[in-house]
């Protein structure tokens, strides 16, 4: 004898299906704020080739930077520490205060250790050297979308490195006559020196401050009251 639990139940087609597994994947949206067009179109390619990843805008300066953000409000801008305009650590704290759930991105050449500091002291979620490989930057954005902060080890070490030495009185003399316009040869006539050992005197004040450049040479000794 049948009974009704040996029937076949009339259930409609759509329960009788074995149930579908639905993928939900959520896309990071990334905005490039870069000066070099090379640079940024490399990048864009990048990061679109990644499923999860997608490139909503790119700007060539600070200003554009901070207005798309402002407009598209992406979850990610990484941003040069040296675009045009305001510069990076500048162009961060603007799109943190316009667009408080972007996470930022540093990417810089050579960040000095007070650009460091500042961008850590400011709440940027991240920091990078520009040189760093394609996957560790993909992993990056990833983690600053997963709502953690990211700062290149080496630049953590240049940060909490001991500030920079005082160049001699006579690099001082040196960089005093640069930065007031003068010439190598000039520098080096007022000094009775060599040019090249006008050179010298102003590599050794480089590497003795850490700073990138004569120019920036003269802005730490500066900074530091040297000059």
């Amino acid at each position: 004898m049948t009974t009704a639990l040996d029937r076949p139940q009339d259930l409609p087609p759509t329960l009788t299906m074995a149930a579908a597994t639905t993928t939900v994947t959520t896309t990071t949206s990334v905005l490039l704020a870069d000066g070099h067009h090379l640079f940024r179109s490399g990048l864009s390619a990048l990061l679109d080739r990644e499923p999860d990843l997608t490139v909503c805008s790119e700007a060539c300066d600070a200003e554009s930077a901070v207005a798309q953000a402002t407009g598209d409000r992406p979850d990610i801008a990484v941003v040069d520490l040296d675009v045009p305009g305001a510069g990076g650590l500048r162009t961060a704290e603007l799109i943190r205060s316009l667009s408080p759930r972007t996470a930022v991105l540093l990417l810089g050449a050579a960040p000095r250790a007070d650009e460091v500091q500042r961008a850590y002291a400011d709440g940027v979620h991240g920091m990078l050297r520009k040189d760093v490989r394609p996957e560790r930057l993909i992993s990056t954005v990833r983690e600053l979308a997963a709502g953690r902060r990211v700062f290149d080890p080496e630049l953590v070490l240049v940060a909490i490195r001991p500030g920079p030495d005082t160049p001699t009185r006579r690099e001082l003399a040196v960089l005093r006559l640069v930065a007031a316009g003068s010439t190598i040869g000039e520098v080096a006539n007022q000094l009775s020196l060599s040019p090249g050992t006008v050179r010298n005197y102003v590599s050794s004040a480089i590497a003795r401050t850490g700073a990138r450049n004569r120019c920036d040479a003269i802005r730490i000794a500066r900074e530091n009251d040297w000059l």
